[in-house]
């Protein structure tokens, strides 16, 4: 009781100091955060060193949870309303998805006059 208790309290102030923009927490995790890019900015060893953490991290986490983000992002999908999700989609990207259409359509039709054009020469 008295861990839970006392762990509890430690929490309850963590969040409240992160939830305060003007808490000495959220300041010097800041401080800190700015810091860091300042030096990794200027240091390459540094940014290799942060990139293959990076590359390790996403390695271990896709290998390790594979089946798990298959699942999430499969059941995320299917729970989609495909007319809403169109809709959506068109709204966010605009008169550029008429663009994007086109260029498609031009761009598969080139391909297979290409393919079509190649295998009758050989």
């Amino acid at each position: 009781d008295l861990i839970e208790s006392a762990w509890n309290a430690v929490r309850t102030t963590v969040v409240a100091a992160t939830e305060d923009p003007g808490s000495q927490l959220r300041l010097r995790a800041r401080d800190a955060l700015l810091s860091l890019g300042g030096r990794m900015a200027g240091d390459e060893r540094l940014q290799g060193k942060v990139d293959g953490w990076l590359e390790d991290a996403a390695t271990y986490v896709v290998t390790t949870y594979r089946d798990e983000i298959t699942s999430l992002i499969t059941d995320t999908v299917a729970g989609w309303d495909a007319d809403h999700t169109s809709r959506k989609i068109e709204t966010y990207v605009g008169r550029d998805l008429q663009f994007i259409r086109i260029n498609g359509t031009v761009v598969g039709a080139l391909a297979g006059l290409l393919i079509h054009t190649v295998s009758e020469l050989l």
